[in-house]
């Protein structure tokens, strides 16, 4: 049997006109979201590898992007501290339907918040991370300031994730230091300090357990997010560790790094099992596949974009 997990299947070079900072899937279907330093963002079609739409609202670069769960919204955030919310499923796309002025820097780093299916839609929020080690909460609906979740560390806070059930915020940056919050309380359930060097990305696990972070220094590492203990390090980059994301089934973790490389690592045998080398600078951001509430996603495709302002496709072989 072949031990070949995924082959690139398709790059779109010179997909923007500078570095592309961040992806996202939208969930249940081919299509993939990108947005960088270009002030753009693009919804691609997988398969064909056509951008089918442009989005652009200011004339500063977007630090991050987010799609909800139903694939319907797409959440930006720019260097002129907006958050913006672009309706996805609408007829008229070319302007976001909501636009909330977060302040300098609240808003480096935003995130859908989940809500499970008892939640009042009306209390729908959005996270966003600061430079001053704070993460805010707004309404989703009206765009106001809800709450504040304070790391107590004065530090600039560039990488956020929100988990799949709506319970817990993670966040990290400048500094090796991890932070978990617990939503509905507020408070901070356990730091994670297992890096040496600033945390470039966090993302959770889809069972909401699990927590991957990526480091300047070199390493991808496995967290508990339901009793706050280390779970696994994972080495082999030469560079910092810009993004890491876990495989939908828990399976792999996909790591992008500024040594050029994507890498797959097997969670079970804690070693990398698969390395990428189609990018020729940079790895800014890597993403899996995501289903839908209404969509079931079996074999994942995986996408890397950087500072070659390409963006690679890779279709799986066995998993």
């Amino acid at each position: 049997m072949s031990s070949a997990l995924y082959t690139s299947s398709a790059t779109i070079d010179n997909a923007h006109e500078d570095d592309i900072w961040h992806t996202h899937w939208v969930p249940g279907k081919h299509q993939l979201v990108s947005a960088g330093s270009d002030e753009t963002a693009k919804l691609w079609n997988a398969q064909s590898c056509e951008c089918e739409i442009t989005l652009k609202a200011s004339d500063y670069a977007i630090t991050s992007l987010d799609i909800d769960t139903s694939g319907s919204q797409l959440l930006t955030s720019s260097m002129d501290h907006k958050l913006r919310i672009w309706q996805l499923d609408a007829a008229e796309k070319s302007s976001p339907s909501l636009t909330i002025d977060a302040g300098a820097i609240n808003a480096w780093k935003s995130r859908f918040v989940p809500q499970s299916s008892s939640d009042d839609k009306n209390s729908a929020l959005i996270a966003s991370s600061t430079d001053r080690g704070t993460v805010k909460l707004w309404s989703a609906r009206s765009g106001r300031p809800v709450s504040e979740l304070n790391t107590s560390r004065p530090k600039f806070l560039y990488a956020l994730a929100a988990s799949p059930d709506g319970t817990k915020i993670a966040c990290a940056g400048v500094g090796s230091q991890v932070y978990l919050f617990d939503i509905e309380t507020g408070s901070l359930s356990c730091t994670f300090s297992g890096h040496s060097d600033n945390v470039r990305s966090v993302s959770f696990s889809a069972d909401s357990s699990l927590l991957v972070s990526a480091s300047d220094d070199k390493q991808v590492q496995l967290h508990d997010a339901r009793f706050g203990s280390p779970a696994a390090t994972f080495m082999g980059h030469y560079g910092w560790v810009l993004s890491a994301e876990m495989h939908p089934n828990g399976t792999y973790i996909a790591s992008g790094s500024v040594d050029t490389k994507v890498k797959i690592w097997d969670v079970a045998q804690r070693t990398c099992v698969e390395t990428h080398s189609q990018h020729e600078q940079a790895v800014w951001n890597v993403s899996w596949q995501k289903s839908s509430d209404d969509v079931t996603v079996s074999r994942p495709m995986l996408a890397s974009a950087g500072e070659d302002r390409s963006i690679t496709f890779y279709d799986p072989l066995l998993a």
